[in-house]
Formats: structure tokens, sequence, C-alpha cells
């Protein structure tokens, strides 16, 4: 092959190279140039001679040639050196991670041919490329790593080229990632440390007692109960709010090998030390007593039968229920707020069989009436109160006076006929019912140390005498101010559920013998019959004081 052959595949080869090069780029391969035409000597390109062995002269390139290759978007720096026959350029690291196009090497100059001069777009009469501008592409979601150093990706590549996934170091989180964490444990820590105080201030009063309910609680220490279990039982029972700190503290003071079994009247506000004093010694064990309260009794007479037994005193009750510490039911609620209301809680003791401890708090005592009379009054009572227009306090206002005057049910619900009679006619506006003065004269008046014996002194004003008059019937129109004992069942049955009859008087003589009428007259009649037997009761039957 002479010289001429080799130039002429050489020249080939780097063009096909370098149209390989831009497709792999994403950009169109340059045209082939065709040699030029042959002389009219031959059709063959005429050669420069030069002596052997001295060397050759490399012919410069024309102008436009240089501004053609440059108008197809070859960098200069690939026009710098030729590839060596029968060579492929060697790969040279280009500039922001694109590989730059194949640039064959200068030959030596004993074996390098002459460069033919190419024709310009002028001569061939072809459009040159269009220019193209050079851009740099980068994915920054790819290979923008915002915190760590980049490894080398090696390779003899100077580091240039972006490295593969294995060498890039682990991603640190984004700048909303770090915030997101870190706001997640500074809200971790903050719940931390309320549940914390919450816990410490909550033990610190249940170990103290400060600020716990007054409330009674019966407590059975069983023998062989370990300080967890017994922990356990106290937390069932209201008496400690925090078993697992009693525990730890009972723990540190002694065994329970020193408790003593038992019944214990406990209070929940009772300190850990007062709890485990009462359990070592043996003291306050509960001395049970059962006390049973008859249908009619005043708040007075429950009062003293239990100060009589030994559960509670007398006035420390009355004390308790005047007080601002009571229970929520709804129907103390409807309990009206009249100054001329001696007993608040009069005719809510439910009158039944109950079984105390000794030296109950008054708040113990009057918690198992008020439970009771809560069951008794059930939904079924409040709707058929409601649908007669009387609310609780007035159903029970009522029933006290039925059963004040009537011990028998059968004849409770003829007496209750009476004052319903009464209540619907305006012209009989008032009850007239003899119990009503009685109570203020027997159950008011000897708990009033103001209060006026109009017997020795008849003409001095009592201060009372208002409330005197709210619970006197013969005074008062319709219902007095409030009950007048405590009810039993079947005299609220009876306020609900009264017989129609046309009655509006009643006397009962000392026998239990009733008496009914319509008139004026037949009552009056009815009270000169009952009178001849003795003491009378009922509706417009005696004189009295108050």
């Amino acid at each position: 092959m002479n010289h001429q052959d080799e130039f002429e595949s050489l020249i080939k080869n780097f063009q096909l190279d370098d149209s390989q090069g831009r497709a792999s780029r994403g950009q169109a391969p340059q045209p082939q140039r065709r040699p030029p035409a042959a002389s009219a000597s031959g059709g063959q390109r005429q050669q420069t001679a030069r002596p052997e062995g001295s060397r050759a002269a490399v012919p410069q390139r024309p102008m436009a040639s240089q501004q053609a290759r440059r108008a197809s978007g070859v960098p200069q720096a690939r026009q710098m050196a030729q590839p060596q026959a029968g060579q492929r350029p060697p790969v040279q690291s280009g500039a922001v991670g694109r590989s730059a196009a194949m640039v064959p090497q200068r030959t030596p100059a004993a074996s390098q041919p002459a460069r033919v001069p190419v024709p310009t777009a002028q001569q061939t009469g072809r459009r040159p490329p269009e220019r193209r501008s050079f851009q740099v592409r980068i994915d920054e979601q790819e290979y923008y790593k915002p915190a760590g150093p980049i490894k080398s990706a090696g390779g003899g590549n100077g580091g240039d080229d972006p490295p593969d996934d294995e060498d890039w170091e682990e991603d640190e989180p984004s700048g909303f990632s770090r915030w997101a964490k870190a706001l997640i444990a500074l809200a971790v820590v903050l719940a931390s440390s309320i549940f914390l105080s919450i816990f410490a201030i909550e033990s610190a009063g249940d170990l103290f007692g400060l600020n716990q309910e007054d409330n009674e609680v019966e407590f059975t220490l069983t023998e062989g109960l370990s300080m967890g279990q017994i922990a356990d039982q106290l937390k069932k029972a209201g008496v400690v709010s925090q078993p697992l700190t009693f525990q730890l503290y009972a723990s540190l003071k002694n065994d329970t090998e020193d408790f003593v079994p038992g019944n214990y009247a406990l209070n929940s506000n009772l300190s850990y030390d007062q709890i485990l004093t009462k359990f070592r010694t043996g003291s306050y064990i509960q001395i049970e007593t059962k006390v049973t309260f008859y249908e009619g009794m005043t708040l007075s007479e429950i009062a003293n039968l239990l100060e009589e037994k030994n559960v509670c005193s007398a006035q420390d009750l009355y004390d308790y229920l005047e007080g601002d510490d009571l229970p929520g039911y709804d129907f103390i609620q409807e309990i009206p707020d009249d100054a001329n209301r001696f007993r608040k809680f009069e005719g809510y003791f439910f009158p039944d069989t109950y079984i105390f401890y000794e030296n109950m708090s008054p708040k113990g005592v009057a918690k198992k009436f008020l439970d009771n009379f809560a069951i008794k009054m059930s939904d079924e009572i409040v709707a058929e109160a409601q649908a007669q227009g009387m609310t609780i306090d007035q159903l029970i206002t009522l029933a006290s006076i039925i059963q004040k005057e009537a011990g028998d049910p059968e004849e409770m619900t003829k007496v209750s006929s009476v004052f319903h009679n009464r209540l619907n006619n305006p012209q009989m506006p008032r009850l007239q019912s003899d119990v009503t003065r009685d109570y203020v004269n027997n159950y008011i008046k000897p708990f009033l140390p103001d209060a006026v014996d109009k017997e020795r002194n008849p003409d001095l004003q009592d201060p009372n005498q208002e409330m005197y008059d709210a619970y006197n019937t013969y005074v008062c129109t319709g219902l007095p101010v409030g009950p007048v004992c405590n009810p039993g069942m079947d005299a609220i049955e009876a306020a609900l559920h009264p017989d129609q009859t046309n009655y509006y008087y009643f006397v009962t003589d000392e026998a239990g013998q009733y008496y009914y009428a319509t008139s004026q007259a037949e009552h009056d009649q009815n009270v000169l019959v009952a009178s001849g037997k003795g003491k009378v009761h009922g509706t417009d039957a005696t004189d009295g004081e108050a």
C-alpha cells in the first residue's frame, strides 16, 4: 500500500470515529467529506516530492477548512492531533462528565503523509452545517449530594467522571427531614417530661394525702397478700391512686408480715404512713353496725339515731350537709336554694336498713343514703313526675305529707287524692295539713336558738316566722317549701298515682280510722265524731300554734 492509499484509509477511519462519537452524544453525525476531484492529469492527486530521508513538509490546513470544522461543532482541541495509521484514537477525559471525541494522534514525521486541502463550502456548493452551542446537562437529583465527600471514581480518569452508585457515601437526609426528626425528638422529650411531672405531682399528693377527696372506704385486709396485691386492692377501693408508688414506699418501710388482717375504715385522704400505721397496729378495725330507719323519720331523728349507734355525730352530719362538698347527683341540683328551707336534704335520706361502721365520716354516711335514694328514683318515676308537672323535690314534698298523714298504703292513695284535688282546685289553694304545722313546732323551732316561745311570749315577734309560714300549709299556698320527713316507696307511689275521688277533706281518729268528706259541713261532722275517740289528725282538723 502506497502512501496515498494509507492516507485515504486514515481519513476514512477518522471520519467514522468522529461520527460515532457524535452519535453517542446525541449529536447528528458530520457528513463525510469527499476527497478532492482528480486533476486533469490522469485523475490522481499529485504528491509533493521530497528528497529521501528528509522531513516531509506538512501543508497548512486551509482557512476555509478550519471554519468548516468549527461550524460543524467539533471542539478545536480535537484538531490538535492526528491518529496514527491503523490505530483507534485514545479516549480523553472530557469536561463535566461528557466524553470527548476520538482525536487521532499526530504520526511521526517519517511516516506522516502530506495533508490534502479540504474543499470549502463555497467550492463544494453544499450548505455548511448548522452551528450548535455546547451545553452541559446535569441531573441534580442524581448527582447532588448535600453533605459528605465524594469518593474518587478511579480508572485513571482523574476523578472527573461521576462515580458509580456504590462509590457514593450514604445519602444524608435533606434539611426538611432533619427538621422533622428534630421536632419529633423534641415532642417525645416534652411528652415524657410532662408525663413524669404529672406522675410526680400525683404521686406526691397521694403519698401525703394532699388534695384528695374525703371519701370513707370499707377495706378488708386479707392475710397472706403481697405488697403488690395490697396496693392493687387499695387502688380498686379508691384509697390510693398510685399503686406503684405505694408499693415502692411500703416496701422501703417494712414487710407485710407486720400487718394485722381485718376490716378497716380507711379514707382516700389518708397518707401512706397513716394507712401503714393502721395496718401494722391493727387499730381502727371496723366495728360493723346495722341500723334500720323507718318511713316518715325526719332528718333530725335519723341523725340522732346515727349518733346513738356511734356511727357519726349528728351535728357533724348537719354541718356536712350544709357545706359544698356534696355528691353531684342530678336531683341535688334541682333542690331549690331557698333561705326558708330548714333542712336542705330533708326527704332524701331514704328510709331503709343500712350497714355502717363506727366512727365513719359524715360524708361516708350521707353517701350511703343518697346512693340508695338515687337508685330508688328510677327513670320511670322521674318521667311520671315530669308528666304530671312535678319536679322530684315537689314529688318528695307531697309524698312526705302523705307519709305523715297515712301509714296504710291503701289509705295513702285516698289521702293523696284529697291533696291532688286541692292542688287542682283554685278555690281551695291551701292543703291545710296538720303534719306541716307539727313539723314547724317539733322539728324546726327546737333547733333555732332565737325561736320565740309563743306560749310564754305571745306578743313577741319571732324572727323566723317567715320560715314557719313557708312550711305551714295553713298559711302557704300549695306545697310547703320542702319535705317534712323522709318518705318511703309506698308514699312516693301514692303521690304519683292517687285514687280518683271527689274528696277535699279527711280526718283520722286515735285508733287510726279515716273519715273522708266532699264538703266542709260533712267534714265538720267527721271531726266531731273522730275527736270523741281521742286526738285527731287530717285536713283542717285541729288548731295549732304555728
